[in-house]
């Protein structure tokens, strides 16, 4: 059987696991003076602590996806699956493409249309149906047929991360600047970051976040839920009880800190539910 890697970047959250086949290369976290490879040279605790110092990301080189495919040949792999971060949020899907069309391995390359834990569970996806022997063809239609079942509901108590990097548009984030009224975050069907719906107080957007999450999930067979969170973890408690009984069900349940790379555009305070139906 030929073997299948699958490729991702740092914006998807999740980790490379070199023995299921998953392979990441990292973005930056850049500061005045120094640049610092998402995951491997940088914590989000790094991140957060130097916030005030206004760290941008910038995207993988070519060179980077580069030595990480001839790492990935190396491994024996001879097909690649690429999944990357939405093209209308980074560089670095361009980037991902660049390298793959430079290579001589075949590839699939899809546009998760998503960033964060969404995309690392369309990633999870798609390691379960090389798992389940799909075929290479196969995978493409798949997977880019699950796109439209990913969901992300975020909280964030400062957009001014968001809005600094060019993620957020400065009308959309003078909502969260009055009032107390916080923007429930979700990304769009173009693979943006949009207002999903504006409430007033935390305790509220929590209660919106759960029952929305409840409702678009209701009568489902089979799903992925993963949750995160920025400096502390326990700014998902309250989220987390909520969601207890979903996440009890789910097929697969991911949790943990956004990366560094995340953290530049999230902040320090930030809960964000992410799910993806199966069936």
């Amino acid at each position: 059987m030929r073997k299948i890697a699958i490729l991702t970047d740092s914006a998807s959250n999740i980790k490379e696991n070199i023995d299921q086949g998953i392979f990441v290369v990292p973005l930056y976290v850049n500061f005045q003076n120094e640049s610092k490879k998402d995951l491997l040279e940088i914590s989000p605790a790094e991140v957060f602590s130097r916030i005030d110092e206004n760290p941008y990301t910038s995207a993988p080189s070519i060179d980077d996806f580069c030595d990480k495919i001839s790492f990935i040949k190396e491994k024996g792999y001879d097909k690649i699956l690429a999944i990357g971060v939405s093209k209308n949020l980074s560089g670095t899907f361009n980037t991902m493409r660049l390298a793959l069309e430079a290579g001589d391995m075949e590839y699939i390359l899809i546009d998760s249309m998503s960033i964060t834990m969404p995309e690392g569970l369309l990633v999870m996806y798609a390691r379960s149906l090389i798992e389940e022997g799909k075929s290479f063809d196969d995978l493409q239609s798949l997977v880019e047929g699950k796109i439209k079942d990913l969901k992300m509901f975020a909280s964030v108590s400062d957009l001014k991360h968001l809005i600094r990097g060019g993620r957020l548009s400065k009308v959309e984030g003078l909502i969260g600047g009055s009032l107390r009224i916080n923007p429930v975050l979700t990304i769009d069907n173009n693979g943006e970051i949009k207002n999903y719906k504006s409430v007033v107080g935390y305790k509220r957007t929590i209660n919106f976040i759960a029952k929305e999450t409840q409702k678009i999930l209701e009568g489902a067979g089979s799903y992925y839920m993963a949750l995160a969170y920025g400096e502390d973890p326990s700014d998902i408690d309250d989220v987390k009880d909520k969601l207890s009984g979903l996440i009890d069900g789910a097929a697969l349940y991911l949790e943990g800190p956004v990366t560094a790379v995340l953290g530049c555009h999230s902040g320090p305070s930030v809960n964000a539910v992410c799910f993806l139906k199966i069936d």
